[in-house]
């Protein structure tokens, strides 16, 4: 058998570079060593502030949670143990036994459905003439609009309830539902986002004949998803926990929104926390099922504005 002799070169200094300096592998540098070792660090700091923020939002859901499974009485006897002393589901049997939650989540659901779905079409046919619609005054409309979103709502409570007054709209659901539809916030955040879109394309789609409608459902609307799933999820939870407004509209117990109904269970004298805690856990469930639903397209929405590619 023959051997084979391996000869290992010695190994060679990377050749310099025309800075004069050795072409030393990323990973290999020592300023890259230094660059990772100060990277630790900043990371750890970084992840350590996302925890404690993470946790100034789950502890208190948490708590909310753990007392609604607790008994009525052990609610605040409790209250410092991270744990429940013991479980059970007698408030949610109490809850659905006692109040007409069941109505008010479905009051809730359709104020929340209806005004999210009619805001997202008035301010996408909104932004979409202030943004890409040539005419006059289309400026000064907009700075009005913004204008306008710097009266404090309370403001408008009296002119609002008297024009539901004489539209026979109070007690009902159209009552709460038309006066949210113009929403200025989401004006601004979908024509911005329109901005951003290429202007050749509707160009194009001009120059071939088609009318702005169809641009608009068939061009625009599929760009500016991630947009709309956005202010999906921002106007939902907006109406969703929205108090005053409907406070104020509806008059009789069965057109109660789930947020109004809850507050009926604080009496002025014995007020039953132990509902309160449990419909809160309910109010709480359908918003964290639609942001994990829709929370990339809503991340999408958020970097797409800020970088402006589309």
């Amino acid at each position: 058998m023959t051997q084979h002799n391996v000869i290992t070169s010695p190994p060679t200094q990377p050749s310099p570079t025309d800075g004069g300096e050795p072409a030393w592998p990323s990973g290999l540098h020592p300023d890259g060593r230094r660059r990772r070792f100060l990277g630790g660090p900043k990371k750890a700091i970084a992840t350590a502030l996302v925890t404690v923020v993470a946790l100034l939002f789950i502890v208190p859901f948490y708590w909310l949670l753990v007392s609604a499974l607790r008994p009525s009485e052990r609610i605040f006897a409790d209250a410092g143990n991270f744990l429940p002393s013991a479980i059970t589901l007698e408030n949610f049997q109490n809850l659905f036994a006692q109040t007409p939650i069941v109505t008010w989540f479905f009051n809730s659901v359709i104020l929340t459905v209806g005004s999210t779905v009619g805001s997202m079409v008035v301010v996408t046919m909104a932004a979409y003439a202030l943004a890409k619609i040539q005419f006059p005054f289309r400026n000064t409309i907009f700075v009005g609009i913004l204008a306008s979103q710097m009266l404090p709502f309370h403001l408008l409570l009296i002119p609002l309830f008297l024009l539901m007054i004489d539209l026979s709209l109070i007690d009902t659901h159209l009552g709460v539902i038309v006066p949210m539809l113009a929403h200025p916030f989401g004006l601004f955040y979908m024509r911005q986002y329109m901005l951003g879109l290429p202007q050749e394309v509707f160009d194009a789609a001009r120059v071939d004949g088609a009318s702005e409608y169809r641009i608009f459902f068939g061009i625009v609307v599929p760009m500016v998803k991630p947009a709309m799933a956005t202010l999906a999820i921002i106007f939902s939870l907006e109406q969703w926990n929205d108090l005053l407004w409907p406070l104020i509209v509806m008059r009789s117990e069965e057109n109660y929104p789930l947020s109004v109904g809850i507050t009926t269970l604080v009496g002025l004298y014995r007020p039953r926390w132990d509902l309160v805690m449990t419909a809160a856990v309910l109010a709480v469930i359908p918003i964290m099922i639609l942001f994990f639903l829709l929370r990339r397209q809503f991340i999408n929405g958020l970097g797409q504005l800020g970088t402006g590619s589309k």
